[in-house]
């Protein structure tokens, strides 16, 4: 899935450079377009043809679009990505930045087990 949104951003840096787009660039867009859903393509060229970007990168948890702070749950799940996911403020598709740094998984802590204390001789002995 991530291959998808990875394909999405290439898109974007060649549709949204300053200079036109050529054609050898057309053709390697449409080459990119045919693995991607039509739901995915769709909601990339809405917000393409608004001018807006479709990809955002996440940087230190934070959208680099709308500049929020994305959940923590997501973040994590974009380091090794089983779907595409979707900035909850501003509807952009989500990709890691390269450059991120990935924190390694920390390990289980251990669970702390109760142990009981000794009743007193006092209060085990009623009057």
């Amino acid at each position: 899935m991530q291959a998808i949104v990875e394909s999405l951003y290439a898109q974007q840096q060649m549709l949204l450079q300053l200079k036109p787009v050529t054609k050898e660039q057309m053709v390697r867009i449409e080459k990119l377009r045919e693995n991607i859903p039509a739901s995915v393509l769709g909601h990339f060229d809405r917000l393409i043809a608004q001018g807006r970007r479709g990809v955002a990168l996440v940087r230190r948890g934070v959208c680099g679009e709308c500049h929020l702070r994305v959940s923590s749950g997501t973040v994590a799940s974009l380091v090794q990505p089983k779907d595409v996911y979707l900035c909850d403020n501003c509807g952009r598709y989500l990709l890691l930045a390269p450059d991120e740094p990935v924190a390694p998984a920390k390990p289980p802590l251990p669970v702390a087990v109760a142990v009981r204390k000794p009743r007193s001789r006092s209060a085990a002995v009623a009057v």
